[in-house]
């Protein structure tokens, strides 16, 4: 048996997306479960009147902050019989359109849940 679930929303400002895939499959007695989750918050967007006012606010801007986190979790649940590993990615880029530049926080999860049964 498999089992697939898409989720896609967004807000009502359209300042957040939440994409979310979820899978389940069984397979010689263990039920296996991956997710996918990404969530998109637009935050500032700087306008510009040129692209020249644009290239100078990038020169000064330190994108050393910026830097992405990883995150990796493994996890043992004896009473329920499960393993549970989850990697989260999380970090902020920018998006350009014309001379506007939006900063775009992310956090990308992926987890993955592994149930045995007992016979």
């Amino acid at each position: 048996m498999r089992e697939l679930l898409f989720k896609n929303i967004t807000s009502e400002n359209k300042k957040r997306k939440d994409l979310y895939v979820t899978e389940t499959f069984d397979k010689n007695g263990v039920t296996t479960t991956t997710q996918r989750h990404s969530i998109y918050i637009v935050g500032a967007c700087n306008k510009f009147k040129t692209l020249e006012e644009l290239a100078e606010w990038k020169k000064t801007m330190s994108f050393k902050a910026n830097k992405r986190h990883v995150f990796i979790i493994k996890k043992r649940d004896s009473k329920l019989n499960k393993d549970i590993f989850i990697c989260d990615v999380v970090g902020r880029f920018y998006a350009v359109t014309g001379c506007d530049i939006f900063s775009i926080a992310f956090k990308h999860s992926f987890e993955v849940d592994f149930l045995y049964v007992k016979t």
